[in-house]
């Protein structure tokens, strides 16, 4: 470590006496170092001067800094009486314009100092070069006679503390409560205003304009113990005395997951927490605000927060460094933000001296006498020594980006480059490579930030985070680019990696903006208005799935939108795929053929089909909608989809496209006509069957059709699809024969269905299946009284076409024979005269066609 010892303590006026307090006591304990203690609490520490407690005589000694020239300057000396126990040092800088003015405070010629004691007694000093310390004003801060201070903070304009109020009988009450600071030679206080009453006791820390409020109860090991809340009894755990937490009076487990800040400027108070980042905001309107009623809106979150485990605090230029007991340094910014900085190699105790201070890029952390520097941009720790003395500040200059350390027997340069520490001169001495690579490690954070948020499985990766739009939280993202590439205290900043950042996200920053206004339109807008939006929104998320590589978030994402809003996921498909029927009945759709894809794939692989929450593929959801909102559209949809998978095969598209049969996949998302609901299904799942144009699935369609009575529609099915080739042909007359010889529903259908007869069906065929299926039932005898039966009248015209073909192919068979014979023929052979033998096919019916076969 680069430790540099100064001029000891020379630089301070009456160093010899600020190193006896510094340094331990007398008396037997001094003999263990574990044991020695110093005489005085550093109060607070700057580079302009320290503040020492001394706990005996609760006395208040500063030590200002050796001039260059002349007398030093009389140094504060202020004995507080026995009851006045001294709470908090604060040294009032201004903000903002104004603050040179000499005559106040925080300006180059003189400086001024509050000095608040636990019973709301406020002691106003300033300091001028010629004539040192001197009282400007005494005033008691609380309204209340009995009111005790808890904390206290500047926020550069106001004073606000944490105030106890003891009632008569109930347990004491606390509330926040501040008063402005007005310029001026006589400092005038403003009036008392009481900013949020019913609330815990809170631990009050001021960095830049914003007031951070810690709940003084943070949990901590069971077997350790928390200093009690006595500035006397709290060691030196920070740079100062705030960093000690106070214990709470009661276990209110939830209140100690999330931080309150207010921001007098804006007038706000915002809850936050370390995991979620910022919860609420509300605007305070000049009125009390009731602690539970803030509370309740985010009542539902805090049982999932983690709880506070704070071992130290900090506060910096931009927010408030917090230390948590495993090892996490974060900082919250004035929005709410929370950002890790590190992860520190072990966990911290509950017990121990601990500091930490940020300077540019660079925190200074020490635990005990361990001393560590860590790279802020990278997370990674730089260096790492033991002290031989003890540490009991650090002293940050960032107008020089350097860190010193204040110690018992001197004061020590950290030695941080400034390259490391001010973000101008890194910027400027890193080469375009360094640029990249300082990218590279600001996306990855992002990355780690969204990879905790994230149910995937999938590791995110710069390039996704870049390409694939993977950004779920705008605003933490723009809050690191700030704190990386743009410090609006400091003005410095590296304009071409700004800008080559904000332009990756500028359109995921616009669609933020866009979410925002639209949630604002459904919160304020009428009942109509919020119909409109939603139809908006969901077609602009369907369309945006619909054209990007589905993974499994995004089908289960998309499977909740037709879920949640069937009708506006209807209207938004039938625009998306420009779905239209005109009057002739031509249905028609139009989509590029990386749409169809989409909607055509079967689902997601096998590794990422795994916990999808019963999702559907796009087409299944498709056909859903399809047969909810316009059912005759279906089967239409169907062949549509059909002719645009053949034409993906045709030009050597992937065969995997249909692992299932298109008609089987929308069937499948039919219900069955049990389960109830509106209509009966069956006449679709006939149309759908139909419309695949498979044998298998057409013949299952005409048995539908017979089995509903459906003769007509059962007849011209298997008109138009016997040409499709002679098994199906065969198998629909077959079908038809079984019904003929049941009943006699078909028989005004008989001559279309003869013609269907296959050019190699026989008779005895034609005997077989209709001997087969007549029923057993029937009344014996050649003449039947049923009207029901099968007679040979109405067979006899298939029959005759059946025997009149094969006579017919055996003339043809003859007459190709003759063509080669000789002329003339031979004579025939005698034979009998068959003239009174008549023709049994050229007998005219009688009553013999009558009789049941």
């Amino acid at each position: 470590m680069r430790l540099r010892r100064l001029s000891g303590l020379s630089r301070y006026s009456r160093h010899q006496q600020l190193r006896e307090l510094l340094g331990p006591g007398p008396g037997p304990s001094c003999r263990e170092e574990s044991q020695a203690q110093p005489r005085a609490r550093l109060r607070c520490c700057s580079r302009r001067r320290l503040f020492l407690h001394l706990p005996r005589d609760n006395r208040l000694l500063s030590f200002e800094p050796s001039p260059a020239r002349g007398p030093a300057p009389s140094p504060l000396d202020r004995s507080f009486p026995g009851a006045e126990q001294l709470l908090e040092v604060l040294e009032l800088e201004r903000q903002g314009p104004g603050s040179g003015d000499p005559e106040r405070p925080g300006s180059s010629s003189s400086s001024s100092a509050a000095l608040i004691t636990q019973h709301g007694r406020a002691e106003f000093w300033s300091c001028r070069e010629a004539e040192g310390w001197q009282l400007l004003q005494a005033a008691d801060l609380c309204s209340g006679p009995r009111a005790r201070l808890l904390s206290a903070a500047w926020d550069g304009h106001s004073i606000s503390w944490c105030e106890e109020r003891p009632g008569p009988s109930a347990p004491p009450q606390h509330c926040i409560c501040s008063r402005s600071l007005g310029p001026g030679p006589g400092l005038t206080l403003g009036p008392v205003r009481t900013l949020m009453h019913n609330n815990p006791a809170y631990r009050l820390h001021a960095a830049g304009e914003v007031i951070y409020l810690l709940p003084s109860n943070c949990p901590t090991p069971s077997n350790s113990s928390i200093p009690s809340n006595s500035p006397s009894n709290c060691p030196i755990p920070g740079n100062s005395p705030s960093n000690c937490p106070i214990p709470g009076n009661s276990p209110m487990h939830n209140l100690v997951k999330f931080i309150l800040i207010w921001s007098p400027q804006e007038d706000t108070l915002t809850v936050t927490s370390l995991a979620r980042g910022p919860l609420s905001t509300r605007r305070l309107l000049h009125e009390d605000y009731d602690f539970t009623r803030l509370v309740a809106d985010v009542a539902g979150i805090l049982p999932s927060l983690p709880s506070l485990e704070i071992r130290a605090v900090c506060p910096c230029p931009t927010g408030l460094l917090l230390a948590e007991a495993n090892g996490e340094v974060s900082l919250i910014q004035n929005d709410g933000t929370a950002r890790l900085l590190c992860h520190l190699s072990q966990s911290l105790p509950a017990e121990g001296s601990m500091l930490m201070e940020l300077c540019g890029t660079t925190l200074a952390f020490t635990l005990g006498r361990t001393l560590q520097l860590i790279d802020t941009e990278t997370g990674r720790l730089v260096e790492e020594a033991t002290l031989e003395v003890q540490p009991l500040g650090l002293i940050p200059y960032r107008e020089t980006g350097e860190i010193q350390l204040l110690a018992e027997d001197g004061i020590y340069s950290l030695g941080i480059h400034p390259s490391n520490s001010n973000i101008k001169s890194a910027f400027c001495s890193r080469s375009s490579q360094g640029q990249e690579m300082l990218e590279q490690l600001v996306l990855e954070e992002a990355c780690k930030y969204y990879q905790k948020r994230s149910l995937s499985r999938s590791r995110l990766t710069v390039q996704k985070l870049k390409s694939e739009v993977k950004f779920q939280a705008p605003l933490t993202l723009c809050s690191i680019l700030q704190n990386e590439f743009y410090l609006r205290k400091t003005g410095h900043y590296h304009q071409q990696t700004y800008i080559k950042l904000h332009s990756i996200m500028a359109g995921e920053l616009q669609s933020y903006v866009n979410l925002e206004e639209a949630k604002s339109c459904l919160v304020n807008g009428s009942e109509i208005e919020v119909a409109a939006y939603i139809e908006e929104i969901t077609e602009q998320e369907i369309q945006r799935l619909l054209h990007c590589q589905l993974d499994r978030e995004a089908l289960v994402y998309l499977n909740s939108i037709f879920n949640t809003f069937p009708r506006e996921a209807w209207k938004a498909v039938k625009r998306t795929l420009h779905l239209h029927q005109n009057n002739e009945g031509f249905f028609s759709a139009r989509a590029t053929a990386d749409l169809w894809r989409v909607i055509l794939s079967p689902g997601l692989p096998p590794d990422q089909s795994v916990n999808t929450n019963g999702a559907v593929p796009v087409f299944e959801l498709i056909c859903r909608l399809l047969y909810q909102f316009q059912p005759k559209w279906l089967p239409m949809f169907i062949e549509l989809t059909q002719q645009h998978l053949a034409t993906f095969r045709n030009y050597g598209g992937n065969e995997s496209l249909e692992n299932v049969p298109l008609y089987k996949r929308a069937l499948s998302v039919i219900p069955s006509a049990c389960d109830g609901g509106a209509g009966d299904p069956t006449e679709t799942i006939i149309e759908l069957l139909l419309c695949s144009k498979r044998p298998n699935a057409v013949i299952q369609a005409v048995r539908l059709l017979i089995e509903r009575g459906m003769w007509q529609r059962a007849v011209e099915a298997t008109n138009r699809f016997s040409q499709q080739g002679p098994l199906l042909k065969k198998e629909l007359f077959a079908a038809m024969l079984v019904q003929i010889s049941q009943h006699r529903a078909l028989d005004p259908y008989l001559e279309e269905i003869w013609q269907l007869c296959p050019e190699d069906t026989t008779v005895t065929d034609i005997l077989d299946i209709i001997l087969g299926s007549v029923p057993s039932s029937c009344e014996s005898g050649p003449y039947s009284s049923d009207g029901n039966q099968l007679t040979i009248g109405l067979l006899r015209p298939l029959l005759t076409k059946v025997l009149t073909r094969g006579e017919d192919q055996q003339w043809t068979g003859m007459a190709e024979g003759l063509k080669t014979m000789v002329f003339p023929p031979p004579t025939p052979p005698r034979q009998k005269n068959a003239i009174d033998q008549p023709n049994p096919l050229s007998v005219e019916p009688s009553l013999e066609a009558n009789k049941t076969l």
